[in-house]
């Protein structure tokens, strides 16, 4: 009797969360347990996917990507999350609501025409102080890499496993001779596009990979039951939680500046230090049921 009435009480609650209506501007991803990050076995597919990077090899795969490793089971509550990165216009509306005195130089890339651009050079600080303000937060990297997916069992981009430049925007150096020549002489536009000039995912998300890639809230350090850090791994250095001076947060999504598509995938992730920002960087919120 018991156990039917949790049942019972698990599947209204379930079917309560999933009724309820997403803020303007987010969707509902539902709760779930999945799979993140990769197996060491995929190195050797990332390494051939990056062959037009100059000396890919299974070395430089590890190097790169070795903080992918290793995929292990996650679960996460139901959330909202942004359909869009927060554009130059919304930002503004904070700054100018809260006289915000922001640490990156997020003014220098606004201007006429670019209101509905994403917002860049924002630091981490002026990331979260943002997402506080519309009472949201900063997405947890576990939480990204599940919208990320859409619904679908892709592995590696939004829209499938194999790379595809009309679908997201960044520079996929290495392409051709002639598209490299064309990004050279300025033939190829490089910079960012207006927010959801590509398609979304099947969850509605836009820019989930390219245009600009987004901070998260996580420290970046290694998975759980990551192979203990060494120099073949790039990603990590003196990761330890007793370095007082390591500050590094997630950076998920590649951006317009992207070479190529090995760099730009849903597992794909690095760290940069909270307080640096630049021009190929923004962010998305996240609000909890």
């Amino acid at each position: 009797m018991l156990k039917s009435i949790i049942v019972i009480g698990l599947l209204v609650l379930s079917t309560t969360i999933l009724a309820q209506e997403a803020p303007e501007g987010m969707v509902l991803i539902p709760g779930t347990s999945f799979q993140m990050g990769i197996e060491e076995a995929e190195l050797e597919e990332l390494a051939e996917m990056g062959r037009d990077v100059p000396h890919m090899s299974m070395t430089h795969s590890r190097w790169w990507f070795g903080d992918e490793i290793p995929m292990h089971t996650v679960t996460l509550d139901s959330f909202f999350i942004d359909i869009r990165e927060v554009t130059n216009s919304e930002y503004r509306e904070f700054v100018d609501a809260t006289d915000y005195n922001s640490q990156g130089e997020w003014e220098k890339h606004t201007g006429e025409g670019l209101e509905e651009y994403p917002v860049v050079s924002v630091t981490w600080a002026d990331a979260a102080a943002y997402a506080a303000w519309a009472g949201k937060r900063l997405p947890a990297e576990a939480e990204w890499e599940y919208a990320a997916r859409g619904g679908t069992d892709y592995r590696w981009f939004t829209w499938g496993n194999e790379p595809d430049p009309e679908l997201a925007n960044y520079r996929y150096w290495g392409e051709s001779f002639l598209a490299g020549l064309g990004r050279m002489t300025g033939l190829r536009n490089l910079g960012t596009t207006p927010v959801a000039s590509y398609p979304p995912n099947g969850y509605g998300l836009y820019d989930m990979l390219g245009n600009v890639s987004e901070w998260m809230e996580d420290d970046h350090r290694p998975y759980p039951a990551a192979p203990e850090a060494e120099d073949s791994y790039r990603q990590f250095g003196p990761w330890s939680d007793e370095d007082p001076n390591y500050n590094n947060k997630v950076i998920r999504g590649g951006s317009w500046e992207t070479p190529n598509p090995v760099f730009m995938r849903i597992t794909g992730r690095s760290g940069l230090p909270a307080e640096t920002h630049r021009w190929d960087r923004g962010f998305r919120c996240v609000k909890n049921i």
